[in-house]
């Protein structure tokens, strides 16, 4: 029987190193290549990050709507009477003390003598009937000091709250200055030991909106000024007063900030 030959790998022999000189060629063309983009050409642009958002201070964002619920807290200190107000003040052991002198209109008549919510309220002297409040003030008072704490604000100057018989102005409505409802706080004074002093510092422009998104971002506006905005506009939107007044107002506010509640009050004014 013939003897079978293997098949000859003479084919395979001479495949094996002209695949392996292609492959080396290929391999050459691929380096320079690298070589030329990276002499020649430009590097890749690291992708421009996105622009800033544009800033918006505190005093120009939106204010919740002017209607106030019977729940928010202006409106419940309103309507407490004064057996319900003497209770609560007990609870939150009040640096106040009845007034037990005429204080006519005045529900509940009070006076500060120590600290409210941990900060100092300085209010006219025991022979100033301007420094007698009612007590449903005091505990919107209270409630005001955590808020001004967030501002640093360590003592809030006070230039009167009660005033007998006092009128809105140019009408015939009581203001609620005269049931010791409001207070007008004049400057704030800081853990560092600077103030912020509106008639000073809140640059004013009557008329002009003083919160929310018609409120002007002006530019010439002191830090301070600022501040005191924002300041004020977070107390407006804490429900913690029916009418904030600020010198924006009139020429009569040049010099603070009104603030007040109102039994039955259903609307919030900032002006």
């Amino acid at each position: 029987m013939p003897r079978l030959r293997a098949p000859s790998l003479g084919l395979g022999l001479a495949f094996g190193p002209l695949a392996l000189r292609a492959a080396q060629a290929g391999v050459a063309v691929a380096v320079a290549w690298l070589a030329c983009v990276s002499a020649f050409c430009p590097p890749a642009q690291a992708e421009a990050p996105a622009p800033p958002e544009t800033q918006r201070v505190l005093y120009t964002q939106p204010l919740p709507s002017p209607i106030v619920a019977k729940t928010s807290p202006a409106s419940r200190w309103a309507s407490l009477s004064s057996s319900q107000c003497l209770a609560e003040m007990a609870r939150r052991k009040l640096g106040v003390t009845r007034f037990r002198g005429a204080a006519v209109g005045v529900q509940t008549p009070v006076r500060v003598t120590g600290p409210l919510g941990g900060v100092r309220f300085v209010t006219p002297g025991r022979k100033s009937p301007y420094g007698i409040m009612d007590c449903r003030l005091a505990l919107a008072l209270s409630d005001l000091a955590p808020l001004l704490k967030r501002y640093d604000v360590v003592e809030a100057r006070v230039d009167n709250m009660y005033r007998p018989h006092a009128h809105l102005p140019g009408k015939k409505k009581p203001s609620q200055h005269s049931y010791g409802l409001a207070a007008d706080v004049t400057r704030f004074k800081r853990a560092d030991g600077s103030e912020l002093i509106v008639e000073r510092d809140f640059q004013g422009a009557i008329g002009e909106p003083v919160c929310g998104a018609d409120a002007r971002a002006r530019a010439e506006l002191s830090s301070d000024a600022a501040t005191l905005r924002d300041l004020i506009c977070d107390v407006t939107r804490s429900g913690l007063f029916h009418h904030i007044l600020t010198p924006n107002h009139d020429a009569a506010h040049r010099d603070h900030f009104h603030l007040d509640i109102a039994r039955g009050a259903r609307q919030r004014i900032i002006e």
